[in-house]
């Protein structure tokens, strides 16, 4: 029943610490319109403050007798109370992230969550700690409850809490489990200084149980040594987590959903990893780590984005393997317990350099996700813990021969072989792949050849596809490439705008914004020069993209874009011709640069004809811009007879049902189109579906007239209405094998 006390503050602490991520980032995500990078921050942030957690814990265990501990901690805990309600201040935060987005929302999560976020991370450390006074039994193995506690709460947030609760309702939950883990605190705080007066145990620092000190044979002699053991074996699976989230979370949504997945998987290999049984052990991770990589490897060079849950679900069990090789490797190398919070203390700052590698060093050092791949060759390099030990050097003739050979090879590939054969080219890399598995015994020659082949199969992996322009920002990597003969620009696999390399058809709209297609039934027809007669329109466009939709514009419109993305702007004006086309036929083009809802909100009424939605992150509109509260300013802001066009294009989305219960809601009608039928006729034509809310039934008589397939849209029964507090982004979500 003591032990129950210790594993029970743990536990809670635990689950509470990992509640409050993800209801922190959905507080935050909409100030930056969804971001995937928003979670990377807050991830940074949080593992920030984890290590300012465990280096309190670390001063607090080491430096003060046990009754200063448990009195300076009791008074800490209580001071956390001070910032409550948890609830993010849209005057002190919208103006500073938009501006700063990276230190901006470091700001915001430190003034919204800090405190008790800090208070949460010292726990588990300081009461094994505290556990470890009685000198019974290794308090390692309470690591295990706590990332038992956090991966359920991982779990249990986006199946449970996110579909039952709104943000306001997460928000009592935590307070009200920060009460009862405060009154978990003072138990096992009471427990621990009752045992020391049972059992006369001096009050300093820890003593217990002389075979609980002893450390790994293994370990390096030399303290530096040790400690920057424990930090690499820390580095390579956090970074490897935020590398592989990103990477997923870019193609498909920046959702919690995808954010508390791999988090859930890496707080698993804890568990694996520090429990006195373990089910897997480092040896067999190892021989997975070796066997996945290249595959893994292979997917991140080619993008492959069908079988979305099946390449997700790789990529998450490479990570799963990947952290249960490094986190059982630390747990064998672990310290006696006198080293105990320094030993956490170690373990989080690898962590948080991970982070900051992901966060801030990455998006300045690299245009493309490089730290990814890089991660999954520090892992493939992570093995040399475990393998059995080489004859001779870690790094042979025979690894050099090799990384040389694939070098060259990849060389005349590229320069000889592509040009005369694809087929023949690609299955010469599949042979220097073969190669690279061969040597995969060999955990520093293997990564050294795989990180050369990885080099060479880039230009191979390119050689369809003519790169013109990149950029990478805090809202994600841009890519203008040119191909089928079409100028496209893409966010990872997601196209957002082509136009056609054929001088006579580059003024006209394709891809998801086909004359043909329901954007054209809208916003059609193409202006002509011989018929400026048309009445003029006021259109509002949410997402520039490549600019198609100022195709449609017309001489007496006026047409303003919102943009969040500096970037966008940028490659519209200078890798595109609709926006220039269309001011040389007069038509006023405004950019507005920022979050478009913000910007709808603070501007005038009766301001549209015509709202267009088409703004994606990832692959799927932000989730802030499909709300009631969003709906009530797009409606503001349009004609009493104007309409909202939504773009609904999406793989692993089905959200017309969701802007139906919204449109309904408000007392607006829903008209939508699913158009399936793509292809090069013109100009290339994508599938695409698009919907119209309109406040009268004016709209939807005259689009079901035409006979192209609109059909009115009705809430589907027990549709629940997304708002700003609550949204069940997993209800909304198509599985796809």
């Amino acid at each position: 029943m003591i032990r129950a006390r210790y594993v029970a503050t743990i536990f809670i602490g635990a689950m509470l610490l990992f509640l409050v991520q993800p209801m922190a980032a959905r507080m935050i995500v909409p100030l930056l319109g969804g971001a995937p990078a928003v979670w990377i921050v807050c991830s940074l942030c949080f593992q920030a403050l984890l290590l300012g957690g465990y280096g309190y814990a670390h001063v607090l265990g080491t430096r003060f007798e046990t009754r200063t501990q448990v009195l300076v901690h009791l008074v800490v805990v209580a001071s956390a109370l001070f910032a409550f309600p948890i609830a993010v201040d849209p005057g002190f935060a919208k103006d500073l992230v938009v501006h700063h987005p990276t230190g901006g929302l470091i700001l915001v999560l430190l003034r919204t969550v800090g405190a008790p976020f800090f208070v949460l991370s010292t726990t588990s450390p300081l009461v094994q700690r505290w556990f470890a006074h009685r000198g019974e039994r290794d308090p390692y193995h309470l690591y295990a409850a706590s990332n038992a506690g956090s991966m359920l709460t991982l779990v249990g947030y986006p199946f449970v809490v996110e579909p039952l609760l709104g943000l306001s309702g997460q928000g009592r939950l935590f307070q009200l489990g920060y009460l009862v883990f405060a009154a978990l605190v003072a138990v096992s705080a009471l427990t621990t200084l009752g045992a020391m007066r049972a059992k006369s145990v001096p009050p300093q620092v820890l003593g217990g149980a002389a075979s609980l000190d002893a450390e790994s044979p293994r370990l390096p002699k030399k303290r530096w040594q040790q400690r920057l053991v424990w930090i690499g074996l820390a580095f390579v699976p956090s970074t490897l987590l935020l590398g592989a989230t990103e990477f997923v979370t870019t193609d498909v949504a920046s959702v919690p959903l995808l954010w508390l997945m791999p988090l859930a998987l890496y707080l698993v290999s804890f568990i694996v990893a520090f429990s006195e049984k373990p089910i897997l052990s480092a040896e067999t991770s190892a021989r997975l780590v070796g066997l996945l990589a290249p595959l893994v490897l292979f997917i991140i060079f080619t993008r492959a984005d069908s079988l979305v849950l099946v390449m997700t679900g790789l990529h998450f069990f490479f990570l799963f393997a990947a952290a249960v090789l490094c986190h059982r490797t630390l747990a064998t190398l672990r310290p006696g317990v006198s080293r105990l919070t320094e030993f956490y203390f170690l373990l989080s700052l690898g962590g948080a350099l991970g982070g900051v590698w992901n966060g801030l060093v990455a998006p300045l050092a690299f245009v493309d996700h490089v730290e990814y791949p890089l991660a999954v060759l520090l892992a493939v390099a992570s093995r040399v813990w475990v393998m059995p030990k080489e004859d001779g050097p870690r790094v042979s003739r025979v690894d050099l021969g090799v990384v040389a050979f694939i070098a060259v090879a990849g060389v005349v590939v590229y320069r000889v072989v592509v040009p005369a054969t694809t087929p023949v080219a690609f299955g010469i890399m599949l042979g220097l792949l073969t190669l690279c598995i061969v040597r995969r015994k060999r955990p520093i020659g293997f990564a050294l050849a795989l990180l050369t082949l990885v080099l060479a199969a880039r230009p191979f992996a390119e050689t369809k596809t003519k790169e013109i322009w990149a950029s990478r920002s805090f809202f994600g990597v841009l890519r203008v490439t040119e191909k089928e003969g079409a100028r496209k620009l893409a966010n990872g696999s997601t196209l957002h705008g082509e136009q056609s390399l054929d001088p006579s058809k580059q003024g006209f709209p394709s891809s998801y914004y086909h004359l043909k297609g329901p954007a054209g039934d809208v916003l059609g027809p193409l202006p002509a020069p011989t018929d400026p007669t048309s009445a003029p329109r006021r259109v509002g466009v949410i997402g520039l993209g490549a600019g198609e939709l100022a195709a449609y514009a017309r001489k007496g419109d006026s047409w303003t874009f919102f943009e969040l993305s500096p970037d966008v702007v940028e490659v519209a004006r200078k890798q595109f011709s609709f926006l220039t086309d269309a001011e040389a036929r007069g038509v006023p083009l405004a950019i507005e640069v920022g979050d478009a809802r913000v910007r709808i909100e603070s501007g005038p009424g009766d301001r549209f004809d015509v709202l267009v939605l088409d703004a994606f992150s990832s692959d799927a509109i932000p989730v802030h811009l499909l709300t009631r509260e969003a709906l009530g300013a797009y409606k503001r802001a349009l004609a009493a007879d104007g309409v909202l066009l939504l773009h609904l294009s999406n793989r692993h989305l089905v959200l017309p049902p969701v802007v139906a219960g919204v449109a309904h809601a408000a007392g607006m009608t829903t008209t939508y189109r699913a158009d399936t039928k793509a292809g090069f006729d013109e100009v290339h034509k994508a599938a695409a579906t698009w919907a119209v809310v309109s406040s009268g039934t004016e709209a939807r008589e005259r689009l079901v007239a035409m006979g192209n397939g609109w059909t009115p849209l009705e809430p589907t029964r027990g549709q629940a209405v997304w708002t700003d507090d609550y949204a069940n982004l997993l209800g909304a979500m198509r599985f796809r094998f």
